[in-house]
């Protein structure tokens, strides 16, 4: 069953590379059987709206009458998402939501010297110094 359809690219490289780092700690929250995609993806559907980032694991059963990449843009597709990666039989799916920024963005630590330099050469420069 071969598909030539593919969904719309939303994500640049640098925002899938940070969502893969936030989804290690998830756990698939789906699997996909011998019954295929038709019957989990209402489920999918749910889950991406109400989580955003989520895991789908593809069982042995489903791979006899599809490959995983078909059931993952299938999956992407239907659900309105975006693959972030597929490793092995997991499949990690991204659908933007509001305040979908955050997922995005990583946070980068300053440590506290940096933050006074900051202070001081903001302050000599108002000073005249």
């Amino acid at each position: 069953m071969e598909e030539n359809l593919q969904p719309p690219k939303r994500l640049t490289s640098k925002a899938k590379k940070i969502l893969r780092t936030k989804s290690h700690s998830l756990s698939p929250v789906v699997w996909v059987g011998k019954e295929g995609v038709d019957k989990v993806i209402h489920e999918v559907k749910r889950q991406i709206k109400d989580k955003g980032l989520i895991k789908v694991k593809i069982r042995r059963a489903a791979l006899e009458k599809d490959t995983r990449e078909n059931i993952a843009r299938r999956l992407a597709l239907e659900a309105d998402a975006e693959v972030v990666s597929l490793v092995g039989n997991v499949i990690t799916l991204f659908r933007p939501r509001e305040g979908w920024k955050k997922y995005t963005t990583k946070k980068t630590k300053q440590s506290k010297y940096v933050k006074e330099f900051e202070k001081l050469m903001f302050a000599k420069k108002f000073r005249g110094a």
